[in-house]
């Protein structure tokens, strides 16, 4: 992939760090390492073309095609993710490569080979010293720890970034919960508030509707009092007659 996509200054570095990137580290190589990752891409320089020597073929242990090394990976991580952010460490190990020829030359051209036999090394030692003579194992594992440091510095930082937007969402999402849970009480104590106030209304319509025993005892009585005025001026009426009719 291409360095301008993998940019791992504006995904794993911080302003702060980045700001420091024109000092130089405490190192014991020729050339001036940079102690962060390289914006622009830059001519690598490459091993010479023989006609006469050619690396050993091997049917020892062969390499990762990513890391170089047989894979201790955790088998729960996302592929896809996986797979990206081990491309972004590629991209980023490739954008340090420093002028000239050095432990990431080296490494490349193991890597092109595949193998780990003893014997791969000794050609890509002998052939790198007939592109810089300067170069020797103690120059290339010092270029190497420059080369791990850089790529540590980058993990602890995406790691400390990481854990740091971890725990801002679950901090989020827990004030949210908190937030809902809270809510929830409040209907639920509101719900049954309302609950207990129907209760007590029905029970109060329930009353009137028992008062209308009173009612209808009322209109009995009144209809008793028409009919006992009724009997009582009949019979008044009768002895009014007779008086009337017999005196």
């Amino acid at each position: 992939m291409s360095k301008e996509k993998f940019n791992w200054k504006g995904l794993f570095i911080n302003d702060e760090e980045t700001s420091k990137k024109d000092k130089t580290p405490d190192k014991k190589i020729e050339k001036a390492p940079a102690t962060s990752f390289p914006e622009s891409a830059k001519t690598v320089s490459t091993f010479p073309k023989t006609t006469g020597t050619k690396f050993p073929k091997s049917t020892t242990t062969q390499f990762s095609k990513t890391s170089g090394q047989p894979p201790s990976l955790d088998t729960s991580i996302n592929h896809s993710i996986l797979n990206g952010v081990i491309e972004m460490y590629e991209a980023g190990f490739e954008s340090l490569n420093q002028p000239g020829y050095d432990f990431y030359e080296f490494f490349k051209a193991i890597k092109a080979v595949g193998s780990n036999d003893p014997a791969v090394y000794k050609m890509a030692f002998t052939m790198a010293q007939s592109v810089d003579a300067k170069v020797s194992k103690d120059v290339l594992l010092t270029q190497a720890d420059y080369y791990i440091k850089e790529i540590e510095k980058v993990h602890n930082q995406y790691h400390k970034q990481g854990n740091s937007k971890k725990s801002q969402i679950v901090s989020a999402q827990k004030a949210q919960k908190d937030n809902l849970t809270s809510e929830i009480s409040d209907l639920e104590r509101q719900l049954l508030e309302i609950q207990t106030q129907i209760a007590h209304k029905r029970n109060q319509l329930d009353s009137i509707d028992s008062e209308m025993g009173n009612v209808a005892e009322i209109d009995q009585k009144i209809a008793a009092n028409d009919t006992a005025r009724t009997k009582i001026l009949e019979t008044i009426m009768t002895v009014v007659d007779g008086i009337k009719n017999n005196i």
